[in-house]
């Protein structure tokens, strides 16, 4: 009786150790995922205010180029008429 009481003792120790080791387990595994998903958010803000911005740039040398490309226009008209008359 003394042997199957202290094996009896030694299975419910080594199943409480393995249930609260696997609650650890679960539990750093899920805090690591909630880690790389906030991280995920965190680069695809960074990727989008990038191209937002990268946008903007392009958009401002486009409208330079209009503009410089009016003005040289306008000027070579004016050359022009300057040297008709």
């Amino acid at each position: 009786m003394l042997n199957s009481e202290h094996f009896i003792e030694f299975a419910t120790a080594l199943v409480g150790s393995a249930v609260f080791g696997l609650i650890g387990f679960v539990w750093k595994i899920s805090h690591r995922v909630t880690n790389l998903e906030n991280r995920m958010d965190g680069l695809v803000d960074t990727q989008r205010r990038d191209r937002e911005n990268l946008q903007k740039d392009v958009d401002t040398i486009l409208a330079n180029v209009d503009k410089n490309r009016e003005w040289t226009t306008n000027r070579m008209m004016s050359i022009v008429r300057d040297s008709k008359d």
